[in-house]
């Protein structure tokens, strides 16, 4: 029995001294992702709506935490809402279906990964793209499409400014 007691303060005070050693969490990095034809950030609709199946939009860049998104593994985290980049329809992989945010679940449709500027969707392997062949307007939903080399598909990773 004494033993057993030395054996587990021991334990503890070894599980305390590697607690004290740990530092803390390193923060997320958050980005502003900017379309590339439009020059206009990835953003969530409704002025940031927290809700799941809130629209992916383009919309001018505000320093807003709706256009904020740090990686988390393979998924994009929205700095607001906490939830992952989707695509809409459970992970439609056909054309124009829209992205949306969603709870993270661990689904492949909230797998992105980046290829030559173009984030990829790790179920359809289709790109995030804008609607209307490359619509400039503010406001304008993000989509998937089959990559077509257009400018619309082109995005580049800023380091975020948040004005939360």
């Amino acid at each position: 029995m004494i033993r057993a007691i030395k054996t587990a303060a021991v334990a503890g005070i070894v599980a305390a001294a590697s607690l004290a050693v740990t530092g803390p969490a390193e923060a997320a990095t958050y980005y502003n992702i900017l379309n590339y034809n439009s020059g206009l950030c990835l953003s969530v609709a409704g002025g940031g709506s927290t809700a799941n199946g809130a629209k992916a939009i383009q919309w001018t860049c505000n320093g807003g935490g709706e256009q904020a998104w740090a990686w988390s593994g393979h998924r994009l985290v929205n700095y607001k809402s906490g939830k992952c980049l989707s695509v809409s329809g459970g992970g439609s992989t056909a054309n124009g279906a829209e992205l949306v945010q969603w709870t993270c679940n661990g689904g492949a449709e909230q797998d992105w990964y980046t290829s030559d500027y173009r984030l990829v969707n790790g179920k359809s392997a289709k790109v995030a793209s804008i609607e209307d062949g490359g619509s400039t307007r503010t406001g304008a939903n993000v989509i998937q499409w089959s990559d077509n080399g257009g400018a619309e598909q082109y995005w580049t990773f800023r380091g975020a400014i948040i004005d939360a």
